[in-house]
Parts: C-alpha cells; sequence; structure tokens
C-alpha cells in the first residue's frame, strides 16, 4: 500500500515519467537542507575573502542572494557549481534517509528494501548565469548502467519556483524511448543532449511551492529554465533505487537505508563517511 502518494500520482510516474509531491517535504528537512547550503556557502564566499577577492563575507545578507551579490563583488570567481563532496556530513546523511523521502521513493519503486544513490547535487542557481544552467539531459547519461534499473531522482527547491527563477521542465513519456546518446554540451559543460534530440522534447514546466518535491526516473528528459531572477535558486536531488536492483555507480557512495527484513543492515554514518575519505574536498 502506498504510504504517501495517491494512486494517480504514482500511476502518472509511471506512464508519463514524472510526477509533483506536493507539500510532502516537511520544515525541519528544509531547515536541515538549509542549514548544509549555508555552510558550504559560508566556505565559499570565506575563501574568496582569504583570496582577497572580496573585503567583508556580509553574513547580514539573506540567504537566498548572498552568494550570487558577493559572486558579483568577486569578480565572478569559478567554484564547485554542483557540490557533493563537500556537503559529507551527519546532517546531510539524516536528510538523505529522512523518513519521508523513503516513503515516496517505497511508493515509486515499489520495494520495502531501499538504498540511498551515491549521486545527488546540490543546484546553487545563479541569476542569468550559462554556466549553471543545466540543459536538457537524462540522470543515466551520467550513470549508464542505469539504464536498465530503476534510479528515482527527487528535486526539492528551496523556494517557491517558477518559469521566472528557473523551474525543471520535464518532457512528459520520453523515458520510454531509453537512453540518448550522451552529449558534451559546449556552452554549459554539462552532459546532455544532443541539439538535434533537444528539438525532439516538448518542455512541460513544473511550478512549485516550498515544500514540494519533483520525483522522475533516471531516463526522463529534463532541464532547468533560466534564472531571470535576482537571487540564487537553491535546490538539492536526491536519488533512491530498490537495494536488490541497485546500480553499481549508485553503491560506490551510496547506502542500505531501509530494510523490512533485515534492519540491522542498514548502514551508520560511519561507515557511510569511510566511503567518501578516500575523495578529496572540492571534488564534484
Amino acid at each position: 500500500m502506498p504510504l504517501i502518494l495517491q494512486e494517480h500520482s504514482i500511476k502518472q510516474y509511471h506512464n508519463e515519467g514524472f510526477t509533483l509531491a506536493k507539500g510532502v517535504i516537511t520544515n525541519n528537512l528544509i531547515v536541515s537542507l538549509k542549514n548544509i547550503l549555508t555552510e558550504w556557502s559560508n566556505i565559499t564566499i570565506s575563501d574568496w575573502k582569504e583570496k582577497s577577492l572580496i573585503n567583508d563575507i556580509e553574513e547580514n545578507l539573506p540567504f537566498e542572494s548572498r552568494l550570487a551579490i558577493l559572486w558579483e563583488k568577486a569578480g565572478r570567481p569559478q567554484y564547485i557549481r554542483s557540490p557533493r563532496r563537500d556537503l559529507i556530513c551527519e546532517e546531510l546523511f539524516s536528510a538523505l534517509r529522512h523518513p519521508t523521502l523513503l516513503d515516496v521513493s517505497q511508493d515509486l519503486l515499489g520495494s520495502e528494501d531501499i538504498s540511498v544513490h551515491g549521486i545527488f547535487n546540490a543546484r546553487p542557481k545563479l541569476p542569468d548565469q550559462l554556466w549553471t544552467r543545466t540543459p536538457w539531459h537524462q540522470d543515466a547519461q551520467y550513470y549508464p548502467d542505469a539504464e536498465t534499473k530503476h534510479v528515482l531522482s527527487i528535486w526539492i527547491p528551496l523556494q517557491r519556483v517558477n518559469e521566472h527563477n528557473s523551474c525543471l521542465q520535464v518532457a512528459p513519456r520520453s523515458h520510454n524511448i531509453g537512453l540518448f546518446e550522451p552529449y558534451n554540451d559546449p556552452e554549459t559543460g554539462f552532459l546532455g543532449l544532443s541539439p538535434e534530440d533537444q528539438k525532439k522534447m516538448s518542455g512541460l514546466s513544473v511550478p512549485m511551492a516550498l515544500g514540494d518535491a519533483l520525483c522522475f526516473s533516471q531516463c526522463t528528459p529534463h532541464r532547468a529554465l533560466p534564472n531571470k531572477s535576482r537571487s540564487v535558486r537553491w535546490s538539492m536531488d536526491f536519488r533512491y533505487e530498490a537495494t536488490n536492483n541497485s546500480t553499481e555507480i549508485g553503491r560506490r557512495q551510496g547506502f542500505k537505508a531501509r530494510s523490512s527484513d533485515n534492519p540491522n543492515s542498514l548502514t551508520t554514518y560511519k561507515d557511510w563517511l569511510s566511503q567518501w575519505r578516500s575523495i578529496p574536498k572540492g571534488s564534484y
């Protein structure tokens, strides 16, 4: 029996390749994600000050715009636009295995044994910047062993999003086509769909309120629209898979988060942390 999602949402996910889970993200999870990203932002901005790119870290500025304002003042330096390794902490471990996210995953994956996929991202998307704009792509293009396995992506914005400040677009039903040939986008540096395949996409914009989660499969083409606001569009995206059908790359830095048969087999934070020790900070 579904734990959170209604039957029509589960059906839409399988038929259309996506579903919008409205209001499922709890306030305590949103606060945790903002705490994690604030800490990363503090480190990034402090590095600019140490390099004398800025004179003041301006901690009084709001979370929504501080990174963008100081990035401009620093002369638009390059930084990790999709941080991963630098976010590793116990608070992130707890967020990744938050009961709500595991319940949604159980509904859509059809399994009571859930693993967190090792690839997750934070997206501090800057205003009107091609450099942080993600083009049409499929998540499975980044881990091709997932083409024949089921990996669920859950995208969580940390503010209301619409076409003005960079909501996502999805291409309904295109997940049934399978994996497109990966293409290195020369404008953004992201892996994605070729210009020819992009022309085949009919994008559906998905405006979202704070607390919503957009769920889509590993083969669902999607992209982020330009951020035309004056603030950073913050988001995080996590991935989940059934433990008995997990991908090799998912297991590499992932972990077991729920098991109906053997709760004692779940990964501890200490064990998960050990999987990251050989990966240097600053890595994607």
